[in-house]
């Protein structure tokens, strides 16, 4: 179940509650497509939602670097956004598994289940 969108420049962070986590799910805002090695499942929805808020920001200052346009605002809400989900982090004990690694293990799952049926 999706509970929470975050939108960057390029990207959207959608949290989705999955029965072992929450999965922070990035999707390219023109194509609409799920960037499945940019996916992170967080044990808990503090540190999920604020990883989400913390990469749509460094999204949104990427672009404006980009553009050299970046201005203090966006300096500082990437800061504060990066700050909080530190904290967050550390005393949830929340550090997240990445999208590759998430890949390899329903691969690896697979691979058993094909074969036990065969």
């Amino acid at each position: 179940m999706l509970i929470a969108t975050m939108e960057g420049q390029s990207w959207c962070y959608e949290v989705i509650v999955q029965s072992d986590g929450f999965l922070v799910q990035v999707r390219d805002l023109d194509t609409g497509e799920v960037a499945l090695d940019d996916t992170t499942l967080l044990r808990t929805a503090p540190a999920a939602l604020a990883y989400a808020d913390m990469v749509a920001a460094a999204d949104r200052y990427a672009a404006a670097e980009e553009e050299d346009e970046v201005d203090e605002e966006i300096a500082e809400t990437l800061e504060r956004q990066r700050d909080r989900f530190a904290a967050l982090r550390l005393s949830l004990s929340d550090d997240g598994i990445g999208g590759d690694l998430l890949i390899r293990r329903q691969e690896t799952m697979d691979a058993a289940l094909r074969r036990k049926l065969h």
